[in-house]
């Protein structure tokens, strides 16, 4: 069996149509991104049967088709929706209200009630179960942003942010994600950490970091607007590429 670096090898005459096609700018252009491409990019990622073809090709920048790893683009595998805000916003209740029968959901406070239903209500999780749920949240987003099938997932996070990461929302915003901001404002927000109790201070100093931020949704709409505009250029954005000429239509089974 050839080694998985020959079978993603890009011959240098398609890698030269694309060019010809969509230009020589990287199409990822995710936090670093250089511009100037010098690798060819699966959309739909090889691993998941992506074949090397032009309509399934675009250029990147190496530092970017490093960074994606085989994340998906929004719509070309998982629908994905990012809902965000500070501790108190109603992000559980609005991805409760707004999903759909089969949707996958990853929520911190889930997983935090999943690991302590038998200890009985009214107990806050100790530190170590936080981290244990904290663990769990990221194994399941790294397999959910990867998932190649048209199913809706789900990820309920305060900071749109990492220890490894730590300008995750830019590359939601390249990946073209649904990005929905849960934020009623401040003092409202302080008062329901304080009518709820529990960790209050530990949730107030969350609030405080989320509001420091400047996370707004008029923000993140422009530059997604900005972004689908790029992406339509190239002929990835949804409903934007003809069907003899998308990477949609280039995958097996689709």
């Amino acid at each position: 069996m050839p080694a998985r670096k020959d079978r993603q090898r890009v011959p240098p005459a398609i890698a030269a149509v694309v060019i010809e096609r969509w230009g020589n700018e990287c199409w990822l252009d995710m936090p670093g991104c250089r511009h100037v491409s010098d690798t060819t990019d699966h959309i739909v990622p090889d691993r998941a049967g992506g074949p090397t073809i032009p309509a399934n090709l675009r250029r990147a920048c190496k530092h970017c088709n490093s960074l994606r790893q085989d994340r998906t683009l929004n719509h070309y595998g998982a629908n994905i929706h990012a809902v965000i805000g500070p501790p108190g916003g109603g992000k559980t209740t609005y991805v409760d209200l707004h999903r759909g029968p089969g949707a996958v959901v990853l929520d911190f406070d889930g997983m935090c009630s999943a690991l302590t239903s038998g200890i009985g209500t009214g107990h806050e999780p100790r530190q170590w179960v936080r981290d244990m749920a904290t663990g769990m949240w990221y194994g399941a987003y790294r397999h959910a942003v990867r998932v190649t099938e048209p199913i809706d997932v789900w990820l309920v996070k305060t900071m749109p942010s990492t220890p490894r990461s730590p300008r995750l929302l830019d590359e939601w915003i390249s990946l073209d994600y649904d990005i929905i901001v849960c934020d009623p404002g401040k003092a409202e927000v302080m008062d329901r950490l304080e009518a709820r109790g529990g960790d209050v201070r530990g949730e107030r100093r969350a609030a405080a970091q989320w509001y420091r931020a400047g996370i707004s949704q008029d923000r993140i709409d422009a530059r997604l607007t900005a972004r689908r505009s790029r992406l339509a250029a190239l002929g990835l954005a949804t409903g934007a590429a003809t069907a003899s000429d998308s990477p949609e239509s280039a995958r097996p089974g689709w």
